[in-house]
Formats: C-alpha cells, sequence, structure tokens
C-alpha cells in the first residue's frame, strides 16, 4: 500500500516532457489577481511625455477643445501615470514586441 502522506519525486528540470514544462511554466508564473478600480476607457487622442532622472510622466488627452467665446485652445489632461525609467523601458520594449 502507498502511505497517502508520501511525497510524489518529480523528474529533474532538465526533463523534456511535456507536462514537466506545463509545471515549470505554472511555477514561474506569479500568482497575481488583477483588480481594476475604474473599468471605463477614454480613448486617448493625444499624450505628453514629461521626463526627468527618477520618473517618466504621461499625460493622456482625448483632445484639443476649443472655447469659442475666448479664443483659446486647451488640452485637458484625463489620466497621468508616472513611471519609473526601468518600468517606461519595459512599455517601450512591449509595445514595440
Amino acid at each position: 500500500m502507498s502511505d497517502p502522506k508520501a511525497k510524489s519525486v518529480k523528474p529533474s528540470a532538465g526533463s523534456d516532457a511535456p507536462g514537466d514544462q506545463e509545471e515549470l511554466k505554472a511555477i514561474n508564473k506569479p500568482n497575481v489577481q488583477i483588480l481594476y478600480e475604474e473599468t471605463g476607457a477614454l480613448f486617448a487622442n493625444q499624450v505628453i511625455v514629461n521626463s526627468g532622472r527618477d520618473q517618466i510622466v504621461l499625460d493622456f488627452s482625448t483632445g484639443i477643445i476649443s472655447d469659442h467665446n475666448t479664443g483659446r485652445h486647451v488640452l485637458p489632461i484625463q489620466k497621468r501615470i508616472a513611471l519609473t525609467p526601468a518600468n517606461a523601458l519595459k512599455l517601450v520594449q512591449t509595445l514595440s514586441g
């Protein structure tokens, strides 16, 4: 009889069996649940990028609004996202891939 508390022995990481590859992917995948604070989306027609040594700031806007009374044009910013330079680089690599 086999002991139900006994641990099963797994093949070494060098094994090329299909089940082993899936198991390795599952082990390396973080167990994170994504929680959205907002589910609405705006289409960004314009983005303003400002950068410094410690951060890169992306200001997103739906577009220029004209005030017909004053003749002025306004670019309202709906969302602002600040990134570290390392995370901004990851974003660029993801978008270019």
